[in-house]
């Protein structure tokens, strides 16, 4: 599930801590969010897809402003890849709709 990798990704970068602060910060949704779209293997509403895009949007630019070593240049590239993986998902959950 594409929401599974992000999480491992921002979880490797430090930018998230637990399903919990995903599922709120990034995902916009309840606590539980992560940890039962997982359980019940439900993708993503498209509501939910353009939230974390946002979310990366922003976020990557404010990063990219502030990188000064190779670590945050990396993680910089990592953010812009996953907000382009998600942008890829809502072209086409936006495209079955």
């Amino acid at each position: 599930m594409l929401l599974e990798k992000i999480y491992g990704e921002l979880r490797d970068m430090w930018m998230v801590e637990s399903q919990y602060e995903f599922s709120r910060f990034w995902l916009g949704q309840s606590r539980s969010y992560m940890s039962c779209a997982k359980a019940r293997q439900r993708s993503p509403s498209l509501l939910v897809m353009i939230r974390l895009s946002q979310r990366l949007v922003s976020i990557s630019t404010k990063y990219a402003a502030l990188a000064t070593t190779e670590m945050e240049r990396d993680n910089c590239h990592r953010l812009v890849v996953l907000r382009d993986q998600v942008g890829n998902e809502i072209g086409r959950l936006s495209a079955a709709a």
